[in-house]
Order: C-alpha cells, then structure tokens, then sequence
C-alpha cells in the first residue's frame, strides 16, 4: 500500500512541475523533471519513463526527450538560448538520435525574431522564414521561401488603431488567398 500511495504521488508532483512556467523553473532553481506514465490496468509498479526535461538557470528547455513504452528514445530536441534569452538554435533527432531537423533563429536589436531558417539532416538549407514588423513593433509580414529563394507562402497582418490584431492574411506561391482570419473586438 505504501508503494502504490508513495508511486502516486510522485506521479503527481512530476505531473504538476512538468507544468510549470520558465518563470516558475527559475525561481524554484529547477534544473530538470522526469515525467513517469503508469497506463490504465496496470500496478504501480510498472510506470515507465514517459518525458525528460532540462533547464538552463534562467527556466529555458534546454533538452526535451520523450521515451516509449518500452524505455527507447522516440524524440529528443536541444535548444540554445543566447544572453537575452532567445531561442538561436534548435536540433530534433529520431529515436536513432539522427538529426531531422536543424533550426537557427536570429533577432533584431528589439529582440524580435527577424528569421528563421531551416536545415535538412544533411545541412543544406530546406525553408527559411523572414519576419517584419511594424513600427510599432508588431508583427507586420511572415514571407517563407524554399531552399532555391522561391516564396512559398506570405503571411500579413493588419493592425488597427490601438495595434490591435485585426486580420491575418495567407498566400500561396501562387499568390492566392488560401485563408484569412479576423478578428473583431468590443470595448468598455
């Protein structure tokens, strides 16, 4: 009985700082947390190793990995943060721990994300992302190009007086509308 009361509530303190915020992990000097899944109809005592999480000293996920049942790796991504805490480069590997994707991020002075590019495991350039603002520092235009600069899709938003979101516009590489998306706002 003991085990099962002492298997369950570990259980539950994983479940509840796997939800924590990076504020919450860096104020609490979290340094990683590992979740433990425990299916329906089975005892206690075979819960596996379900997630890992690592964190730097400022709560940014430095490593996640996501285990099967069986104890095998299924994901795992790495993260680097540089020293205003952006995100500047991310790596997602198989279950083989074979690179599938390798990202890199870069920022404007303001600390807003200005690119985004994409690398194929082979490290050849596969999509980049270029972002633009506005002058009051919303997002303005999200252009995505393929390897060869061919744009693919163009994002726009429209913003109204009090730089409220008002409408987000996507093309295709065709230059065709494939959605649109408004939004409507009511006041006090």
């Amino acid at each position: 009985m003991k085990t099962t009361l002492g298997t369950l509530i570990l259980l539950l303190l994983c479940n509840l700082a796997y939800c924590q915020s990076n504020k919450e992990i860096k104020l609490n000097k979290i340094k990683s947390i590992t979740t433990f899944q425990n299916d329906k109809d089975e005892s206690p005592s075979s819960a596996y190793k379900d997630a890992y999480e690592a964190y730097d000293k400022n709560g940014n996920t430095t490593l996640k990995i996501r285990y099967k049942k069986d104890g095998s790796v299924e994901k795992k991504e790495t993260a680097r943060f540089d020293k205003n805490q952006n995100k500047v480069e991310e790596f997602e590997y198989d279950g083989k721990n074979e690179v599938v994707t390798h990202k890199v991020f870069v920022y404007n002075a303001f600390q807003k994300k200005t690119e985004e590019r994409e690398y194929s495991p082979a490290g050849e350039l596969s999509k980049q992302t270029v972002f633009t603002y506005t002058p009051a520092g919303e997002k303005n235009t999200e252009t995505v190009s393929d390897a060869k600069g061919n744009i693919v899709k163009l994002v726009e938003y429209k913003y109204n007086p009090r730089n409220l979101k008002t409408e987000r516009t996507s093309t295709n590489k065709a230059k065709q509308v494939e959605s649109i998306k408004k939004w409507a706002y009511e006041y006090y």
